[in-house]
């Protein structure tokens, strides 16, 4: 885990501090127990150093995509419209990244920003070399009745809790609400989430 710049809160875990249970925002204390009965190792904070390798990262993909939507200091979308094999050309970025700065990437790749976000999921638990195509309603289906919709991009707690209320605890179950539902109880920010897990952009 990575802590703030007083090392009283945790803003970054690995995978396998997200499965221990350890939150995002917790107080370092809180997670006291947790960190020392598994041996996770604990690092302060380098924002200089991170935004030098995010820079460095985001050239070496905008060098291979023909389009780059940067989302976050760790995190962006690339357009593969016209490119003939995805799975190639996404592994040729996660081992170009991982030759020129050491950071291992997952790539997901779909037809909408929501199922890339799935796919990206399912790709950083992958033996796939972190690349992982979602593509093909039967396909899409089956992955969604197993992902948690606590785990869907834009699916903050608020409305987890909510839906859970309704008994929609899967991104399956949240595809087959009506429409006129979700804009109802989640506004149009609900409804383009449930579209994107259609594969509907």
């Amino acid at each position: 885990v990575v802590l703030s710049n007083n090392d009283g809160c945790i803003i970054a875990r690995s995978n396998e501090a997200k499965d221990l249970g350890i939150k995002m925002g917790e107080p370092v204390f809180k997670a006291r127990d947790l960190i020392e009965k598994n041996n996770v190792y604990v690092f302060s904070t380098n924002f200089a150093l991170y935004g030098d390798m995010s820079s460095r990262v985001m050239a070496l993909l905008n060098h291979m995509s023909p389009e780059i939507e940067i989302y976050s200091i760790d995190e962006a979308f690339m357009n593969f419209d016209g490119v003939g094999d995805y799975m190639k050309l996404a592994s040729k970025m996660s081992q170009t990244v991982k030759q020129w700065t050491g950071i291992p990437v997952s790539i997901g790749v779909a037809k909408t920003k929501t199922l890339a976000k799935v796919a990206n999921y399912i790709a950083k638990r992958s033996t796939n070399k972190g690349v992982y195509l979602l593509t093909g309603s039967d396909k899409i289906l089956k992955i969604l009745k197993h992902l948690p919709i606590s785990k869907v991009w834009g699916i903050g707690s608020r409305y987890s809790k909510m839906l859970h209320s309704y008994g929609v605890k899967t991104a399956y179950d949240f595809v087959q609400l009506n429409e006129e539902w979700v804009l109802k109880k989640m506004s149009i920010m609900g409804l383009r989430i449930q579209n994107e897990l259609k594969e509907k952009s």
